[in-house]
């Protein structure tokens, strides 16, 4: 009996430290205080406690603190490590080296910005790593206290801190995403202090495409809730830096079309995209510069596509989105940055972007205009892909002859005509029918048996395929087939069936939400299983 109690006792203890996170933060808290002349005080401060071998050899083993030293000064004012029995690791000065961001690699303009890597030292199962700092930001740097705070980490907090200090004449505007609790406000020297202190967040969930309202946030602002505006407003066109280059890129041009084309290839591809993060540079590039540099960040290459936009004589208005949930619109929330010209949304970074009214039920939309920079509104749309191929099969062969319809510009056909070889196996050959990379198969969806937070989908849609086959020298040892599914979440239909000598195949899915609940996910998934069911993409052949 004593050694099954033994034997279940060490189940039991295996399956605890199983069950354990790969590290718990005990502590985070995060101090803000903007003082009277324009400068901000940001202290941090992490006690975080490792759980197993991969936490420090993996994720905690270094903390990365990226800065601007033109602007800002960063003192460490503590590191070291606590161990399991309690010995007390301080991290040797040879632990701290200051690198090039990689982001800021290929982009000389930002050569000048550091990140501190601090090595963490005297880790293993049970230690616990301190780590404070403070990261001092001078006068004229950011034009006002800006503040998105994601809340989740990789790992749970125990217990979360923050504090935003300012003087006692300025309001602060604040708003919290998928958490509750007011602030204790307190006074002290003509200054006011808000404090929030949350228990117990837990880790990002494990689920692929989490809804943002899911995520808890904390947003805060001096500048009345709209400092995302004011930086939008500080986006200045200049058409005429760009005349010359406009003028040469556009010789042979005609319509409007091939004039907006062939600017928008232009910046996408011939201007490298610099990965800067919001607001670590106290300024965005002119058009003039960014253009001479060939590279450029999201702000910069917007600003000069608006830019060459105008010089070509077409119209051209910034817009950014923001989720519909950051209130106070904070800079550091944008989640993109489009240029409207006539009916089209132009992205600077990719020339086949998704138009942003797809998803208009989850975001808002700021756009520069004569009256200035005001919120606008976007009808939700749904996108329609129609996918058509006739295909012929002979001996070695697949013909395929499709075209793709998108629904955000159907004269824009894309050609689908290609070849491919069948391998036969001892008399017997697979085909997999072809498909657009347009559609649900691009997000690459990952499917658990189930699901505890919302899910949110890049937008609605409805995608038809429809294939006409021609088989020749083959028997199809495929049978007929139909399959249908028609839940509160969409809709699938996969068919199958002959027709004279020809074998006609249609594949149709409709997604009518955007945002799937919980409560909704097994429904959701039943769809896009059967859709992404290679029973129902492949064909079996079998030589004559």
């Amino acid at each position: 009996m004593k050694k099954y109690n033994l034997l279940i006792i060490g189940l039991l203890a295996v399956v605890t430290a199983m069950a354990q996170p790969e590290a718990v933060f005990d502590k985070i808290v995060k101090q803000y205080t903007w003082n009277r002349d324009g400068s901000m005080i940001f202290r941090y401060r992490k006690e975080l406690t490792l759980n197993t071998h991969f936490a420090f050899n993996n994720l905690y083993g270094e903390t990365f603190i990226v800065y601007n030293p033109e602007f800002q000064t960063l003192k460490i004012n503590e590191s070291y490590t606590k161990q399991a029995d309690g010995t007390v690791i301080r991290t040797p000065d040879n632990a701290f080296n200051e690198v090039l961001p990689s982001f800021a690699a290929d982009a000389p303009a930002y050569n000048h910005l550091r990140e501190m890597v601090v090595t963490h030292t005297g880790l293993e199962i049970g230690a616990t790593i301190c780590l404070d700092y403070t990261l001092t930001t001078h006068v004229g740097f950011y034009p006002f206290l800006d503040v998105a705070e994601q809340l989740q980490e990789h790992s749970p907090v125990k217990d979360y801190q923050i504090e935003i200090t300012l003087p006692e004449e300025e309001k602060l505007t604040y708003g919290l995403n998928a958490l509750r609790g007011e602030p204790v406000v307190r006074q002290h020297n003509s200054m006011t202090t808000y404090a929030w202190n949350f228990q117990n967040i837990p880790a990002f969930p494990m689920e692929s495409y989490t809804a943002g309202k899911a995520s808890p946030m904390l947003f805060a602002s001096n500048a009345e809730g709209e400092n995302g505006v004011a930086w939008l407003s500080a986006m200045k066109v200049d058409p005429e830096a760009c005349t010359s280059l406009v003028a040469k890129l556009l010789e042979g041009k005609q319509t409007t079309d091939e004039k907006r084309s062939e600017i928008l290839r232009y910046v996408v591809d011939e201007i490298a995209t610099s990965q800067l993060p919001v607001l670590l540079s106290a300024k965005i590039r002119p058009p003039a510069e960014v253009l001479q540099s060939a590279y450029g960040t999201l702000a910069e290459k917007a600003t000069l596509l608006a830019s060459m936009l105008l010089a070509a004589g077409l119209d051209a208005e910034i817009m950014m989105s923001f989720p519909s949930f950051a209130t106070p619109i904070a800079v550091r929330a944008i989640s993109d940055i489009r240029v409207k010209s006539g009916d089209h949304y132009l992205s600077p970074l990719q020339k086949d972007a998704l138009d942003p009214a797809l998803r208009a039920s989850l975001d808002q939309f700021w756009q520069t205009g004569e009256n200035g920079v005001g919120l606008i509104q976007l009808d939700e749309k749904q996108m329609t892909l129609g996918y058509q191929a006739h295909i012929a099969l002979n001996d070695t062969m697949a013909n395929v002859n499709g075209t793709l319809i998108n629904s955000e510009d159907a004269t824009a056909q894309a050609d689908f005509s290609r070849q491919q070889a069948l391998r036969p196996n001892n008399g017997y050959a697979l085909y997999t029918l072809p498909a657009t990379d347009k559609g649900i198969d691009r997000w690459r969806l990952r499917l658990n048996s189930t699901r505890t937070q919302p899910m949110e989908l890049p937008c609605r849609i409805k995608e038809t395929c429809s294939y006409t086959l021609t088989v020749d020298g083959w028997d199809v040892e495929t049978r007929p087939f139909r399959k249908e599914i028609s839940n509160p979440v969409g809709k699938i239909s996969l068919t199958m069936h002959r027709e004279d000598s020809r074998l006609i195949i249609r594949r149709e899915i409709e997604l009518q939400k955007t945002m799937i609940e919980p409560n909704e996910y097994h429904a959701f998934r039943s769809l896009v299983l059967l859709w992404k069911n290679d029973a129902f993409r492949t064909l079996i052949l079998k030589k004559k």
